[in-house]
């Protein structure tokens, strides 16, 4: 029977500023359930939208929720879809390569923009009734702006990720968030 301890020899061939495996291994796991968790909540709010306001806005004090078919990008601000598309893709691929060596609240904030980034994303490839080809459903109305949860989680993990990096305080952050 091998002895479980193990050799100086076994320990040499390991990267010592690599993560451990089972790190790497929580990382993706996180990075995952934040993006699909964003994605998820993104396309069920846009559909009961769909479905809802349908026959009209609803006025909610500042709030209105109303159908808004967005060909551009975040805010309405025009793009070609080609240019979306690269660029979305171009962020989850940042995204995924990112995470490496990050704290787990860094590999949220990540999951959480591409999350966003892919709701929107999908949005321009589905078939929905009454609505146009390669639009993304807003339905949240502040003032002239309309946008979605999409947006929400996209600009909220950006947000996360400017803070956690300009003020080197993860940790404290995410002690402060628990």
């Amino acid at each position: 029977m091998p002895s479980p301890v193990s050799t100086d020899l076994d320990s040499s061939y390991q990267d010592e500023t690599a993560p451990p495996a089972d790190d790497r291994r929580l990382q993706r796991w996180i990075l995952a359930s934040a993006l699909v968790a964003a994605f998820a909540v993104d396309q069920i709010t846009k559909e009961i939208a769909l479905h809802g306001l349908v026959s009209g806005p609803i006025n909610l004090g500042a709030l209105q929720l109303r159908l808004i078919a967005n060909r551009g990008v975040l805010l309405g601000f025009p793009a070609p879809t080609l240019l979306i598309v690269l660029a979305t893709l171009a962020v989850v691929v940042v995204a995924l390569r990112s995470t490496h060596g990050q704290t787990r609240m860094m590999t949220v904030a990540y999951g959480l923009f591409a999350g966003g980034a892919l709701g929107n994303l999908a949005d321009r490839f589905q078939a929905r009734h009454l609505f146009p080809p390669n639009a993304v459903v807003d339905w949240i109305g502040a003032g002239r702006f309309t946008f979605n949860l999409a947006d929400v989680t996209l600009l909220l993990g950006l947000t996360l990720m400017m803070v956690l990096s300009e003020s080197g305080r993860e940790d404290e952050l995410a002690t402060t968030l628990s």
